[in-house]
């Protein structure tokens, strides 16, 4: 899937893949701390991450960069973050990668930084610039294509039928069998679906009905533009999800690249089922609420399960861990098998706890 000439990148929407390390970037946060970054030496952007395993990003609108040429160099715009205006990015050529970099004067100096991957924590990391060191620093531009492709993952199940919530900054073509739904009404007990189709706007958090379980069954087509809009639409999202801890699992809100929404179930309900029903309900696993998700905010005397079809009345939610549930969970909700790992750097839930994997 690398790019083997430099004549062959356009303006379009790429994955950028380390070729050294092999790990994939997304954005995950718009916050740059402007007075690291005049160093000339190693910066951790905070907002950028690399993961190895394209299972882990297959379904992250951050993974998904635009790419724009401007008169003096290129422009990156991905989800919630864009150099359009404020910094040229340079490539070169190396073999069948590129070199992404840029100058940069502060204060009198004026030097270059390259957008490198950290050799530590396999896996799992930060984005640096360093213009000193060598290593992991040439990219495969690879162009989003039925290979390379964003996929949805259907997380719940209804009967024979999954569905999914997707909040973009970009607008996407769903694939075949998928259809967008908004909420058009919402009351205390109750909500109603509205079809929209198979193109969904930017910023436009949506319950998507799925092809299947696998993120290849589920293809999204992202698109540069749509003329389609959505009038009326009870749903919210959050393009990040970043919350900041310390090596022992304290929080950080007053760290200034802190950037997450608390979920707070008095007033917050995501999908789920319910009686073979799909709902929005009340989660007890969540601690922030989820990058890149769609959800509903409700009243305080709202129902904790709130059907999607009009109907009221039920009392029970299957399937999702009770507030006593023992395991690990994902900041999304998603329960982690006993077998894996967690990848070292990332933040988990733990028996209701917050934990920072080291």
């Amino acid at each position: 899937m690398s790019l083997g000439a430099y004549a062959q990148i356009s303006d379009g929407f790429y994955r950028l893949k380390c070729k050294q390390s092999g790990r994939y970037l997304t954005i995950h946060n718009d916050y740059v701390n402007k007075e690291s970054a005049k160093r000339t030496g190693d910066v951790d952007l905070q907002s950028l991450e690399t993961f190895s395993s394209f299972d882990v990003i297959v379904d992250d609108p951050g993974s998904i960069i635009y790419m724009k040429k401007t008169a003096t160099g290129w422009a990156i715009e991905g989800q919630g973050f864009t150099t359009q205006g404020k910094l040229d990015l340079q490539l070169t050529q190396v073999g069948d990668a590129f070199r992404v970099w840029a100058t940069v004067t502060s204060d009198g100096m004026t030097f270059t930084k390259y957008l490198r991957d950290y050799e530590q924590e396999p896996g799992y990391s930060y984005i640096t610039t360093n213009p000193d060191l060598s290593s992991n620093w040439e990219w495969y531009f690879l162009p989003v294509d039925d290979d390379n492709y964003m996929g949805l993952y259907g997380d719940v199940q209804v009967g024979t039928s999954y569905y999914t919530t997707l909040y973009a900054t970009f607008p996407v073509q769903l694939g075949s069998n998928m259809k967008a739904f908004a909420v058009n009404t919402l009351t205390t007990s109750a909500c109603t679906l509205e079809d929209i189709g198979d193109v969904v706007p930017a910023k436009t958090p949506v319950v998507i009905q799925c092809a299947g379980a696998e993120a290849s069954a589920n293809k999204v087509t992202p698109l540069t533009s749509t003329d389609k809009t959505v009038s009326t639409n009870r749903l919210s999202g959050e393009i990040f999800c970043y919350p900041v801890l310390t090596p022992s699992g304290k929080e950080r809100r007053d760290n200034p690249a802190w950037n997450a929404l608390d979920y707070d179930p008095k007033i917050m309900r995501v999908l789920g089922e319910a009686d073979g029903k799909l709902c929005f309900v009340t989660s007890s696993v969540l601690k922030y609420v989820p990058a890149n998700i769609a959800f509903l905010y409700v009243t305080e005397d709202a129902a904790s399960i709130i059907p999607t079809d009009g109907s009221t009345g039920i009392k029970s939610v299957k399937n999702q861990p009770t507030t006593t549930a023992k395991g690990r969970y994902t900041l999304q909700g998603v329960q982690i098998p006993d077998n894996v790992e967690p990848q070292k750097g990332s933040i988990y839930i733990e028996n209701g706890k917050l934990v920072l994997q080291k």
